[in-house]
């Protein structure tokens, strides 16, 4: 009997850590993948490769949005099991087949997925009012090389910057600044997008539908009516509850390096399964 009870108290003991791990994991979370097309086509284009690769995820137990770049170059595995790039995935496989991938690799479950074409952006943050953000001397340099210098907004030289739409995406779309590479272009994509979430406060659930038909026709996604307007109404809440915007980017600094795959195009080299896990450590502790 003495027996029996030492080994039911050892099993107990190494149930409640486990138990106590479980709990911690945060279950409100809610994943959707925004990707952007990038481009001047003024429509969606079927075999668009998605420069932009962002998890937008609304976690209701911290009253958070967390905005995830998957860095367009990163290597990963196809839905045929061979390796690819990032920015192809939906190229070749549509919603299923990148959707698919990142849940695999990243262990989260994706409600849906939307495309968006940028050119349909900028009439969103001109309807916002524009964005204001600090640039450096090489993305003032970039933005002129964009708009090739003819534009009635365009920026003195680099500070403090008020950007129209059609400013706000050459700064997205800027890749030669310099320094940062695709991480510096992701990580200005994510300063306009919280900035355009930030603005997003001060509107009523009525005006965020509007804004939404105003891009609709610039968007593809797997959603429904109805998934759309739960989505929307879930970010509402949170932005009306005050919730922090939060940026995580795929692959972390110090966990990559340069490579090549398939014909022998350029590559970051990295482990999914660190970079999950870094990345859960970001779901489930603020």
């Amino acid at each position: 009997m003495l027996r029996r009870l030492t080994v039911f108290l050892l099993l107990l003991m190494c149930l409640l850590p486990c138990a106590a791990q479980a709990q911690e994991t945060n279950t409100q979370l809610t994943h959707y993948l925004l990707l952007g097309q990038d481009g001047y086509a003024e429509d969606v284009v079927e075999d668009a490769r998605t420069d932009t690769i962002v998890i937008v995820t609304l976690d209701e137990t911290h009253n958070r949005v967390i905005m995830t770049s998957v860095l367009r170059d990163s290597k990963i595995k196809n839905p045929n099991g061979n390796d690819t790039k990032a920015n192809l995935l939906y190229r070749y496989f549509g919603f299923d087949g990148i959707t698919s991938c990142l849940e695999r690799e990243l262990q989260i479950e994706i409600e849906g997925a939307v495309l968006v074409n940028f050119e349909h952006v900028k009439p969103v943050i001109d309807a916002l009012g524009g964005v204001d953000i600090e640039i450096t001397e090489a993305e003032y340099i970039a933005i002129r090389n964009i708009l090739l210098g003819q534009d009635p907004n365009m920026p003195d030289g680099p500070g403090m910057t008020h950007m129209t739409g059609r400013i706000a995406l050459a700064y997205m779309r800027a890749r030669a600044t310099g320094s940062g590479g695709d991480f510096g272009r992701t990580e200005r994509q994510r300063k306009v997008i919280s900035q355009l979430l930030e603005k997003c406060r001060s509107l009523s659930l009525t005006e965020l539908v509007c804004i939404y038909n105003q891009v609709s026709e610039g968007i593809k996604m797997d959603l429904s009516a109805m998934d759309v307007l739960r989505a929307i109404s879930k970010g509402y809440a949170l932005i009306e509850g005050g919730a922090t915007f939060e940026e995580f980017s795929i692959p972390q600094s110090g966990t990559y390096s340069y490579g090549t795959v398939g014909d022998s195009s350029s590559a970051l080299i990295f482990s999914w399964k660190s970079n999950r896990e870094a990345f859960h450590e970001i779901l489930n502790n603020p």
